[in-house]
């Protein structure tokens, strides 16, 4: 069973081919799995993660997600990471990048809990 660093990090990486963020969220989230964009979103599940994924325009099946990934720690099933998040298009061009802190929660190689803090002001393209 690989660490909770090495799912988070295998997830990140996942991410970065076409289609890759739905594949990467079906793979990892479990039906119960929370993921928060703090004063955003929050979503229960894959389905409404990807269905988040729809509401921000474009085929969900074509969002890829390459990160930057500044420092990363560990405390038990908590996984903390600073990074810059680049969206990528179908063709692999940066379409918004932003700067976020996050923690996950890893319970047997899958996320229990995505949280993301970021300011929505430096979001940019």
């Amino acid at each position: 069973m690989p660490t909770p660093t090495e799912t988070v990090t295998a997830f990140f990486a996942a991410t970065e081919r076409p289609g890759g963020l739905t594949r990467g969220i079906r793979e990892y989230f479990t039906p119960d799995t929370l993921w928060e964009n703090v004063g955003m979103s929050k979503t229960t599940g894959p389905d409404q993660a990807v269905g988040l994924l729809a509401g921000m325009g474009g085929d969900p099946e074509s969002f890829a997600m390459r990160v930057d990934l500044l420092s990363i720690a560990a405390d038990g099933g908590k996984v903390l990471t600073e990074r810059v998040d680049h969206i990528l298009d179908r063709d692999g061009k940066s379409v918004m990048v932003v700067p976020v802190m996050g923690v996950f929660e890893v319970a047997d190689g899958k996320f229990a809990l995505w949280r993301d803090y970021f300011d929505t002001s430096v979001m940019r393209s």
